[in-house]
């Protein structure tokens, strides 16, 4: 007899203490930022669906039980695949499914449309991802930036004002690919958003987010800008304090980005794997009709007798 996937429950504290250190991350953000791990996020998923945490177990593969954990953010309306473990348990025949439709059901992810998870391209569980239907969307590297660098002296970030984030918008619009778009919110909404100005327009704009081991930041700009080592610069200055490590997260849609980030010295990551799963929306059923209503009733005709 087969098990369904379960969330778990404070009885299986045991399970997630025991998974501690064969956590698998596949969120770059929090990879290299930091933030909660496998089980601080697992204790807050146990006290309440509300706080959008979501963690289930597959006990019905062999061996250890597989444990998914995933975040869901109601702003953007997407989840996260934050961690599976243990990772000794991930191969390329590691039958994801039954945990990852588990996870989409979970009422903590009510109303994501899609759950999301990053992973190098040459990771070796990856086609196990695939065959849980996640599907490439993008792909991106993180360059971590060193930490001497020279002052900027060309153009400047600021934080927006409204008439700025609507060109920001604008200007993620053109540069970013439909499905990018469709699954990613504009960067120009997040409270975090700066703008980089140059002859007092808008022709940049980043996202970024602060953790306790690091900064992490997406920026979108201009081919066209004049000086785009002196802004990612720039960039660095106004973002970094004191000596946390910041990375540049470059998507292929701004590869150019690269050439400028190796004269700056930064240092690249692996490739890596931007996956989707979209969740499947539940279908309005049209209610049964008894046959016999179904038939139509006799028409009158004029030659009726």
């Amino acid at each position: 007899m087969s098990t369904l996937p379960r969330a778990l429950t404070w009885r299986d504290l045991p399970l997630l203490y025991r998974y501690r250190e064969q956590a698998l991350c596949l969120d770059s953000r929090r990879a290299v930022i930091g933030g909660a791990g496998l089980v601080s996020g697992a204790l807050v998923a146990l006290f309440s669906a509300a706080t959008g945490m979501a963690v289930v177990a597959d006990e019905a593969a062999e061996g250890a039980p597989l444990v998914g954990l995933a975040e869901y953010n109601p702003q953007e309306g997407i989840a996260r695949l934050l961690y599976l473990a243990p990772k000794t348990a991930l191969s390329p025949e590691t039958a994801l499914t039954p945990l990852v439709e588990a996870l989409l059901a979970h009422p903590a992810l009510r109303g994501a449309r899609a759950l999301l998870a990053d992973a190098p391209q040459q990771a070796p569980w990856l086609p196990a991802l695939r065959r849980a239907s996640f599907r490439v969307f993008a792909r991106q590297r993180l360059w971590q930036m060193p930490t001497e660098h020279a002052e900027a002296r060309a153009g400047r970030w600021r934080w927006p004002r409204a008439d700025e984030r609507w060109a920001a918008d604008r200007l993620y619009t053109n540069l970013t690919p439909p499905l990018v778009r469709h699954l990613l919110p504009p960067p120009a909404a997040a409270p975090t958003a700066v703008v980089y100005l140059e002859d007092g327009e808008v022709r940049g704009v980043a996202r970024w987010e602060a953790g306790p081991q690091g900064i992490w930041v997406v920026p979108w700009l201009d081919p066209d800008i004049a000086a785009p080592c002196e802004a990612l610069r720039a960039l660095v200055a106004f973002l970094r304090t004191g000596e946390k490590p910041l990375y540049i997260a470059v998507r292929e849609a701004q590869v150019w980005l690269e050439g400028p980030l190796e004269r700056l010295d930064a240092r690249p990551s692996e490739p890596l794997a931007l996956l989707a799963r979209w969740a499947v929306q539940p279908q309005p059923v049209a209610e049964a009709v008894p046959a016999a209503a179904q038939r139509e009733a006799p028409q009158p005709t004029l030659f009726a007798k």
